[in-house]
């Protein structure tokens, strides 16, 4: 009988043994990837591009309706616009643009992050070269005393630049995970420039100093207007992000007037003349971001 519950014994536990070694083993739950926190202040370069969405106004007596004269172009019957080979102190062009620029430098920030919303100051300074020229060309304008702008060939010369651009700006960002998406709004800060020359005929060349057969007026100032905009960044380690913005500027209106001089002996500038200048641009641009280690690792599972 022993020997008979001995063996029984045996066969139970292989058989239990056996079953054990059938059952399903609980798998090991997966890694789930680490989210970091967007919080704290961070520092990063941008480049990209920017193209000038500028208007320009030109007001004087014989820019009025049923005047005949041109943009960018002669009138019919006039002669095409040539600028001689020589001195052109006021950088006359017969070509007219719609400028576009390379345009990169740095940024400094601060985020705060709460569940999945992320607010955040940022500032920015950027290098650029926009340069936009025109022109306008008169025809015939009888007019007593024959004043600018009343003569075949007599023209109007503009031009634009804006060189340095920085920005102090609000952002509002929602970011479920690595990646945000943002909005953004606030102060823009610019260099511009604006020149405006007027040429009796033929509307060829102005030699400095400007005399009784063209003037000029330019200026170089430091604007203040407003930006907005909208981006997406994705923080691919814990410490760097990479991500791409739009930005539209406004600096604001320049307006640069001409007076009206006293009719005398071979001058023809006894009308003024005033050129409005708004000084605007879209930017868009890529960014890379060094993210300070303030920001702690959060695992969700």
């Amino acid at each position: 009988m022993k020997r008979i519950a001995l063996a029984v014994s045996v066969l139970a536990l292989s058989a239990f043994g056996a079953s054990a070694a059938d059952m399903a083993v609980k798998a090991r739950p997966m890694p789930v990837p680490e989210v970091w926190s967007w919080t704290g202040f961070y520092v990063g370069l941008n480049a990209g591009g920017a193209w000038s969405d500028n208007r320009r106004n030109y007001d004087m007596p014989f820019t009025t309706a049923g005047n005949v004269f041109a943009n960018c172009g002669s009138p019919a019957g006039v002669a095409a616009l040539v600028i001689p080979v020589g001195a052109n102190p006021f950088d006359l062009s017969t070509g007219c643009s719609r400028p576009s620029s390379f345009i990169g430098g740095a940024q400094v920030g601060y985020n705060w992050q709460a569940g999945k919303w992320v607010y955040g100051l940022e500032a920015d300074g950027a290098w650029q070269s926009l340069i936009e020229r025109s022109f306008t060309r008169f025809g015939t304008n009888p007019a007593a005393g024959n004043p600018m702008g009343s003569v075949a060939a007599d023209t109007a010369y503009f031009k634009s630049e804006a060189t340095g651009l920085g920005t102090f700006r609000g952002r509002i960002g929602y970011a479920p995970g690595a990646w945000m998406f943002y909005g953004t709004g606030g102060l823009a800060v610019g260099n511009v420039k604006h020149s405006f020359t007027e040429v009796l005929a033929p509307g060829n060349v102005c030699v400095a100093p400007a005399g009784n057969t063209c003037r000029n007026i330019s200026d170089d100032s430091t604007r203040v207007g407003w930006t907005v905009g909208a981006g997406a960044e994705w923080m691919f380690a814990r410490n760097w992000s990479v991500g791409a913005e739009y930005l539209y500027v406004d600096l604001g209106r320049t307006t640069l007037t001409l007076p009206a001089q006293a009719p005398g002996a071979g001058n023809f500038f006894f009308n003024a003349s005033t050129a409005r200048f708004d000084d605007r641009e879209h930017v868009v641009r890529v960014k890379l971001n060094y993210h300070f280690a303030t920001a702690p690792v959060v695992a969700r599972y």
